[in-house]
């Protein structure tokens, strides 16, 4: 057996300065929760944890409660593994989102050591095919800015490939209709162009929200309201023809089985690094396939988030879009292991073993956690 020796999670921040703002506010550095996990007989995996606005937390139960408890237990076991860890830190007297977000990052790193043990990228131990994702810009980008700025940033993404933009929403609704109208004025059709609300939108406006959607002609309104507002989500549905988007904000399917069942969104975005890994992901990603929905994940700090992402949408049989970070600044996209590049609009999950991704474990010392809040 492939014995779990170690388990340690490591909280990173990046300083972003002139960050782009949006409906959280202002991106003020850039978080992470690395997770490592070493094997008895050597084996090293890698994963991500989300930084949830407060990476030493997330961090800090990992190491005193999570991987201790994992310690002697089969690294190959990813379902038991994931349900024991349900059981006993989240089902009851746990502390709720962090410890789905801990997990998470515990079990991409379990899938990373399974393939490295085997030989095999993630996403053909998955069953999967490795092909071209197309790919859209997003992360953090195309914030609350001038018009003009906001079309010399699609047109340098555009020039990188890119046809599919989603724009930040969830400022004044004035702002927002003046922004999407005059993006969508400025590239006619020649782009693909969803919204990102940012939950900040109230159920009173949907009528509103609905203009905005109208006038920018969206593929999708992401997370209009707050994850617990399903009454907000029905009214917006039924009045407008623009799809929603949701679910990287819903820990694991039993948060996100009644947007799927009762059909208020058409794009679910789960995040692997927050919902549960791997392991849950591919059970939300067929759970939206059972309601015919698509799957376009929503995708977190580092190059481990993305290789995890490809590899899953790899498998997913409604894999529609990978959410590709071009942000200006991302040491963990671009130095924490080799960059996952795009190329002319399309990513492909890496071939290696495991994640496929090479960490550079120096970087653990040159990014130490900066206290305070990753948006201002």
């Amino acid at each position: 057996m492939t014995k779990i020796k170690s388990v340690q999670a490591f909280a990173l921040s990046c300083p972003t300065p002139g960050g782009a703002t949006f409906a959280v506010g202002r991106s003020a550095k850039r978080d992470m929760v690395l997770v490592r996990i070493e094997t008895q007989d050597g084996i090293v995996g890698y994963g991500e944890a989300h930084h949830a606005q407060t990476p030493s937390t997330i961090a800090a139960f990992i190491n005193d409660a999570l991987g201790p408890s994992l310690t002697g237990l089969d690294a190959h076991e990813t379902e038991a593994i994931w349900d024991r860890s349900y059981r006993r830190f989240i089902a009851t007297h746990g502390p709720g989102a962090a410890a789905v977000i801990g997990l998470s990052g515990v079990d991409l790193a379990l899938w990373d050591i399974k393939g490295k043990d085997l030989g095999q990228p993630v996403y053909k131990l998955l069953g999967g095919k490795r092909r071209p994702i197309q790919a859209y810009a997003g992360g953090i980008s195309l914030g609350f800015q001038p018009i003009e700025d906001l079309t010399a940033e699609i047109e340098r993404y555009i020039a990188q490939g890119y046809n599919f933009m989603k724009l930040r929403v969830g400022d004044t609704l004035e702002k927002d209709l003046e922004r999407v109208a005059g993006v969508r004025a400025a590239f006619g059709d020649s782009i693909v162009l969803a919204a990102d609300a940012g939950t900040r939108y109230r159920t009173a406006d949907v009528h509103r929200i609905a203009e905005i959607c109208e006038a920018g002609r969206l593929a999708w309104l992401e997370e209009p309201f707050t994850p617990d507002n399903l009454p907000g989500y029905r009214r917006l549905r039924d009045i407008t023809s623009t799809p929603l988007a949701a679910g990287e904000n819903h820990f694991t399917r039993h948060e996100l089985r009644a947007l799927i069942s009762e059909q208020l969104i058409q794009f679910v975005q789960a995040d692997c690094c927050k919902t549960g890994g791997i392991t849950e992901i591919l059970k939300i990603a067929a759970l939206a396939d059972a309601w015919h929905l698509q799957f376009a994940p929503h995708t977190s700090a580092s190059v481990l988030s993305t290789a995890a992402s490809t590899h899953v949408l790899s498998v997913a049989p409604n894999a529609f879009i990978y959410e590709a970070d071009v942000s200006a600044i991302n040491a963990f996209r671009d130095e924490l292991g080799s960059p996952i590049e795009v190329v002319d609009g399309t990513i492909s999950a890496p071939e290696g073993p495991g994640l496929g991704v090479e960490i550079d474990e120096s970087l653990i010392g040159k990014y130490p956690f900066i206290p305070g809040a990753s948006y201002q």
